[in-house]
């Protein structure tokens, strides 16, 4: 899982992550896409961002089913505009 905090925001490469923290209402900056096309998620580093990475890097995340699916639709999307 490639995650890192640079200038404020919190940054992964991580769909399942990324999806999560969006799921769990985090606030979501977008996403920065490099001259491959791989896409880096942002988030502002927060108190709840911390905690919700914290949980789901030491398995503990716990999010609703349906919440998770649309996060992950949402960010493909985002993707692949």
């Amino acid at each position: 899982m490639n995650m890192e905090i640079l200038n404020e925001y919190f940054r992964t490469t991580d769909l399942c992550l990324a999806s999560y923290l969006l799921a769990k209402d985090a606030s979501f900056t977008g996403i920065d896409k490099d001259s491959s096309n791989r896409a880096t998620f942002l988030f502002p580093v927060t108190g709840k961002c911390k905690q919700l990475v914290k949980e789901f890097t030491e398995t503990k995340a716990l999010v609703e089913p349906m919440a998770f699916f649309s996060a992950i639709k949402r960010l493909k999307h985002l993707i692949y505009l």
